[in-house]
């Protein structure tokens, strides 16, 4: 269950993310690569000299040897979790943040991550992740342990390369964008290049759920599967075959309260929103939102501030739009 602090945190992250009035319907799947190129040897070799270290420079407007000279730090820094623990970034100096950006926008904008992958995607929230969850009778909620950290640089340098992108421009690629082995969380290239790596792995983990008449979204380390039956052997039979396929990719499944089973007749969560009957606030929150409203028209003290009771606002008319209301 999310606390006030942490579904303010998720309000803020949300509207400041979201552009409202977006697609309703993320349910299908799309191309996780791009589709291979003719095999003729003209071809070949035109293709293979624009997506060298000399395309790499002229895409990103930089020097070759400005790129190849570029050698990134990184500090690490650990931040409280909402609701325990630390979470441990890995934040690139200023000049490689800056390339990063420059990786982020000329290159990696227009490719294409999962629909499902809801987090960090432009036009996505937290309610296209709950969306596909609605009046389910089972919802089950897992997260990944470790995500960013255990997405490997072998995974990047293999999908830059598979896009296209030569040994050498690949080797250059990954070393600009992965430190100490995986992507690190704090580069602003991360978050975008993880959905992108993890195309097939949605894709394959949107089929198991489908084969049950199921419903699947990831935001982030954040994964939510659906099913319109109760029966408890057969999700948490699903939930190890999850388990299996994020194996194969790389990732360890968290057990224990990371691993939530909801029935309809409890209050089925999915990031801070309720998904019962249709995505909204959960009803303890909407009342005391409504007190601290009515709090703030008689001019009574209250325990925010008027800026954080817009940005509620904001996102209560987000989740009206998107979900279709």
């Amino acid at each position: 269950m999310f606390t006030v602090p942490v579904l303010i945190g998720i309000a803020v992250l949300a509207v400041a993310a979201v552009t409202i009035g977006v697609m309703l319907s993320r349910s299908g799947s799309g191309t996780c690569l791009p589709e291979p190129q003719p095999s003729s040897s003209a071809t070949t070799k035109r293709d293979t000299a624009r997506r060298d270290l000399a395309e790499l420079a002229r895409r990103l407007q930089m020097p070759i040897e400005t790129l190849q000279g570029h050698e990134p730090t990184y500090r690490t820094a650990e931040i409280p979790k909402p609701r325990g623990g630390v979470r441990r970034l890995e934040i690139p100096d200023d000049s490689t943040k800056t390339l990063q950006r420059r990786i982020l926008n000329y290159l990696l904008r227009s490719l294409n991550a999962h629909p499902l992958a809801c987090g960090f995607e432009p036009e996505t929230s937290i309610v296209h992740a709950a969306l596909p969850h609605q009046r389910q009778a089972m919802v089950v909620k897992m997260d990944v342990r470790r995500f960013f950290e255990s997405t490997l640089s072998q995974r990047i340098q293999k999908y830059f390369e598979a896009i296209g992108w030569n040994e050498e421009a690949a080797d250059l690629l990954t070393a600009l964008t992965t430190y100490n082995g995986h992507l690190p969380q704090g580069a602003p290239t991360s978050p975008r290049l993880s959905n992108l790596v993890n195309c097939r792995m949605d894709e394959a983990l949107l089929r198991l759920v489908k084969r049950h008449k199921g419903a699947y979204s990831r935001y982030a380390d954040d994964i939510t599967i659906s099913f319109p039956f109760r029966r408890g052997r057969t999700a948490r039979g699903l939930t190890q075959a999850v388990r299996r396929i994020l194996k194969m990719y790389g990732y360890t499944m968290h057990g224990g309260a990371k691993l939530r089973f909801y029935r309809q007749n409890q209050r089925q969560q999915v990031l801070g929103l309720v998904v019962n009957e249709k995505v909204a606030l959960p009803r303890k929150t909407r009342r005391w939102l409504r007190a601290v409203r009515h709090h703030q028209d008689n001019g009574r003290p209250t325990s925010i501030t008027t800026e954080q009771l817009g940005g509620w606002d904001a996102l209560q008319q987000m989740i009206l739009k998107q979900r279709g209301n």
